[in-house]
């Protein structure tokens, strides 16, 4: 078994079945992880309070024996020396957290992004600038791009599986879930 302890930012939590969650991390030490979280739904549950959305962590977590196994959490406690941050109060950055967690790999350290996480939770970006930077370190950025169906600008979403940016009108046919908006 290996085990692994960092620093995280919850990215998203979905249950699994009617007790247990998949939570996925962006971790300062080992990148995104996606770690199962038992019995998390239940009412006694000591860890659920601390594994929502936009939450600075400490994480725990152990990879099973088997290859299809998986992460299991082990314990997660929130993070005092990030509570400055307000991240429950940022509502404004779940557009962020939503692209991250599809646009990231399990288990690819990117310090450079966790600090620019940081810095974005302690409002060192201007809110209207936050997509584009991400998307600058990515390096999918383009500030000359045009409207992927209409050759039109300005551009105002970037489709996260299709990696396209298209303008305003030709946007409203996708599902909010599926684009990253530009401001």
């Amino acid at each position: 078994m290996q085990e692994l302890y960092s620093r995280a930012l919850v990215l998203d939590r979905n249950d699994i079945n009617e007790v247990d969650g998949m939570i996925v991390f962006f971790t300062e030490q080992y990148g995104r992880i996606s770690a199962r979280a038992k019995s998390i739904r239940k009412p006694t549950s000591k860890l659920s309070a601390h594994l929502q959305p936009l939450s600075f962590v400490k994480v725990r977590c152990i990879r099973r024996a088997g290859p299809r196994d998986g992460f299991g959490i082990i314990d997660a406690l929130y993070d005092e020396t990030m509570e400055h941050l307000q991240t429950k109060k940022r509502h404004d950055l779940l557009p962020l957290i939503r692209f991250l967690s599809s646009a990231t790999f399990d288990l690819q350290t990117d310090h450079q992004l966790w600090h620019f996480l940081i810095r974005v939770f302690e409002k060192k970006y201007d809110p209207a600038h936050v997509a584009r930077a991400a998307l600058k370190l990515f390096g999918v950025w383009d500030e000359n791009a045009l409207c992927a169906q209409c050759a039109k600008s300005p551009i105002h979403v970037f489709h996260i599986q299709q990696e396209k940016f298209f303008c305003n009108s030709c946007a409203s046919q996708f599902h909010l879930q599926d684009v990253f908006p530009l401001a």
